[in-house]
């Protein structure tokens, strides 16, 4: 990013480049003279001076002059993303009826559907002869319930008899207490009636279907997709009928293995054409840069984004971020580009200059870094401190002044 002294280095000597501000323009027989200026030439045992170096002028036409300006800004990394959306409640229906034959898909992909809304229609084929076999079993079941409940209560009517011809109360005592397990005897019984009203419920749908049924949603959403393709044939169990999601449960996913955000960092999300060419923005939140589905990774202890595998195994990360849901109903998400805008770190009162104006050199162990101040027509070299630096731009904590006039070398 910073070039270094050794790239400023002429014939054997080390060597800095250092242009004169004092550009004129004179005029001379009613014409401009080509403006010019005066580059220096410094001597070997000079390099290594903090202050202005002496040497000889050499002259270096104007289209060769470049300078940097110290400027003082609030500095801002930013940086954005693509992203779209991913749906996390999804439902598949099927129909578990056997002998089911598709007859018509009600609904097609993206179209927006109620709960109770009819999304498929189908009837089943069933033999007359199991239908009829099926029916002899359930009047069957009904007739053996109700005999045993009838003996049941004979017996219990029976006992009550005799409690009153009885005269003594201990005797009256022990046929309560035979009345009371009888009665209990009953209540149990009655249960099992359940098992066998299923059973006439069950029958009773079968006949209904084979005239016809509906397939039909558990709750609100947006069709995804549809067995088109299957109407007219038979079906089983594993025949998926309708794939559909909810409206607003969703989050926004980032796709770049490179990307720059974090978890828990806030965002704007932006609709429009790119992401300064936008028409609506919103508040956005980073919830997790893993994986929410299979295969993911997870995040460290420092909420740092940890790489999860992708299909091939590449190492790539996905990252989630929500937003509201009262934004979700409020903008069409599915139908704009969104672009996701950070900021990572901000510094007020920055002094900032160009990144190509500042050079490096080997002192001992460690780098320095250095500008090549130019004022009052001379060079001074400057040694800098920077703690942060883009390829564009170097942030500068000491050694310069905002407004000075920086040489950039080509």
């Amino acid at each position: 990013m910073w070039k270094t002294e050794k790239g400023l280095r002429i014939s054997l000597c080390a060597v800095f480049l250092f242009f004169s501000a004092a550009m004129c323009l004179t005029a001379c027989s009613g014409q401009e003279e080509k403006a010019e200026a005066l580059l220096y030439e410094a001597h070997s045992d000079e390099t290594a001076s903090g202050g202005a170096v002496s040497g000889s002028f050499v002259s270096v036409g104007e289209d060769q002059i470049k300078t940097a300006t110290v400027r003082r800004t609030t500095y801002k990394e930013e940086f954005a993303d693509m992203a779209e959306i991913e749906y996390l409640d999804t439902d598949s229906l099927y129909i578990s009826e056997e002998n089911a034959v598709l007859d018509a898909i009600k609904v097609k992909p993206d179209q927006k559907v109620k709960k109770g809304d009819v999304l498929a229609a189908y009837h089943v084929e069933t033999p007359k002869t199991s239908l009829q076999k099926q029916k002899l079993l359930i009047d069957q079941a009904r007739a053996d319930y109700e005999m045993g409940l009838s003996e049941l209560k004979q017996a219990l009517s029976g006992m009550k008899e005799e409690l009153g011809g009885m005269k003594t109360k201990s005797e009256k005592k022990m046929k309560r207490l035979e009345i009371g397990k009888m009665q209990k005897q009953i209540d149990a019984y009655k249960k099992g009636e359940k098992e066998v009203t299923d059973q006439e419920k069950e029958y009773a749908k079968l006949l209904r279907m084979q005239k016809g049924a509906n397939l039909v949603a558990k709750k609100s959403g947006v069709i995804t997709d549809t067995a088109i393709s299957s109407v007219g044939e038979d079906i089983d169990s594993s025949v998926k009928i309708i794939e559909m999601r909810s409206n607003n449960d969703w989050v926004l996913k980032v796709s770049d293995p490179d990307s720059k955000l974090r978890y828990n960092m806030d965002v704007s999300v932006r609709l429009g054409k790119s992401v300064d060419d936008y028409r609506e923005e919103v508040k956005g939140k980073v919830i997790t840069t893993s994986n929410l589905t299979e295969g993911g990774g997870s995040d460290d202890e420092g909420g740092d984004m940890m790489q999860g595998e992708d299909e091939d195994g590449d190492g790539g990360a996905d990252v989630y971020i929500e937003i509201r849901d009262k934004d979700k109903k409020k903008y069409d998400f599915e139908n704009q580009n969104v672009y996701v805008h950070a900021v990572s770190f901000s510094v007020e009162n920055a002094l900032v200059t160009d990144a190509d104006a500042v050079y490096s050199e080997s002192v001992d162990i460690s780098n320095r870094l250095y500008v090549l101040l130019l004022e009052n027509g001379k060079l001074h070299k400057r040694f800098i401190v920077s703690n942060y630096s883009t390829e564009k731009e170097v942030l500068i904590d000491q050694g310069v002044f905002e407004g000075q006039t920086l040489a950039v070398v080509q």
